[in-house]
């Protein structure tokens, strides 16, 4: 299951990415984005590959991991990360405890 926080500033990412860091998780496999910075660079270069500040390579998508929440979502970070359904409940507290203003469980 993949649990998104939204993050209304830089430095409370730091300490969520720490954090899930400590439960085992690698920063490699979590997908961090900007929701503003996603939009915007998308209207200057539909064909540019936009999931900005993560180290994800290889997902070969044409258009802003951003867009799968446009719809309730218009600002903020975006820091998600695949948890097995055990550990959802303790990963939620952990983003609302380092500053979520939205946590969207999928």
């Amino acid at each position: 299951m993949r649990i998104t926080a939204v993050i209304p500033r830089q430095d409370q990412v730091g300490a969520l990415v720490d954090s899930l860091e400590n439960m085992g998780f690698r920063r490699k496999d979590m997908i961090i984005t900007d929701m503003v910075k996603s939009e915007s660079k998308f209207e200057e270069d539909p064909d540019e590959i936009i999931d900005i500040k993560t180290e994800r390579e290889g997902l070969g998508e044409k258009e802003p991991y951003t867009n799968a929440f446009s719809d309730r979502i218009k600002y903020g970070i975006l820091v998600s990360v695949e948890v097995p359904e055990k550990n959802a409940a303790r990963v939620m507290e952990i983003m609302e405890q380092n500053g979520a203003v939205e946590i969207i469980k999928e």
